[in-house]
């Protein structure tokens, strides 16, 4: 059986030790019901992970030895980053969760033409990235990466645009003519960055998906069925990985 993983922030680790936090400790202790001696790792958000023996177990505190630290534990070798439109609902939850079993670094939730969704109010904005945050690190833990995928505030499209790198490879996934099929995009094993976009529940307009293309973007089409916005950017990025090799 593989130890189970647990989120310790960098600040409660020290001197080859990490202190649980008081969620996680409980969880270990009351739920998990592990004891001195128990083996566990250990990941603290930023990518290293650690294999370690607890040496004290109870709810209110929790420590553990390292015996061993791995790098990059459970990553990806590209960083991608899944831009989104936002949905109404939890519907991003279920993107955020999903994407990260399959290794996106970092989400953008976006505000387009056809959102259903309008945040401006700055203290809602930061209230739904937190929550978000919240479904970022269950799923981390879930999948057994050492990275917290990070989440950007909600952002208007032509923001993102207007923030984009010309030298990451980048994709918008749309439904017009213009797009072409997802086998006819050079991917290899040599990528590092990769942005994708997707639209929200009733896509992006035309006129979006142009601005898209003129900002570097290249058009790909999912074929005749119409996902839902919840299953397309999962679907988009299990295609850009497979085609990587990441899940293989």
């Amino acid at each position: 059986m593989l130890p189970p993983v647990f989120y310790v922030p960098p600040d409660r680790i020290e001197n080859n030790t990490a202190t649980l936090p008081s969620d996680e400790a409980k969880h270990a202790v009351r739920v998990m019901r592990l004891s001195v001696g128990a083996m566990i790792i250990v990941v603290d958000g930023l990518g290293t992970a650690y294999r370690a023996e607890l040496t004290a177990a109870s709810p209110r505190k929790v420590t553990a030895r390292f015996h061993a630290t791995v790098r990059d534990f459970g990553e990806a070798n590209v960083h991608l980053t899944l831009a989104a439109g936002l949905s109404a609902g939890t519907r991003f939850d279920s993107v955020v969760q999903r994407g990260t079993e399959l290794g996106v670094k970092r989400f953008v939730p976006l505000v387009t033409e056809k959102s259903k969704v309008v945040i401006a109010d700055p203290r809602r904005a930061r209230s739904r990235v937190t929550r978000l945050e919240k479904v970022a690190l269950a799923a981390m833990k879930q999948c057994r990466r050492s990275i917290i995928p990070s989440i950007a505030l909600p952002t208007t499209f032509d923001d993102f645009l207007s923030e984009h790198d010309t030298e990451t490879t980048a994709l918008v996934f749309h439904t017009g003519k213009q797009a072409g099929r997802f086998d006819d995009i050079f991917l290899d094993s040599q990528t590092r960055r990769i942005t994708l976009l997707v639209g929200p529940e009733a896509g992006f307009t035309d006129d979006e998906a142009v601005r898209a293309i003129e900002a570097g973007f290249s058009p790909v089409s999912l074929g005749p069925r119409v996902l839902r916005t919840e299953t397309a950017g999962p679907v988009v990025t299990a295609l850009v990985m497979a085609r990587l090799g990441e899940l293989s």
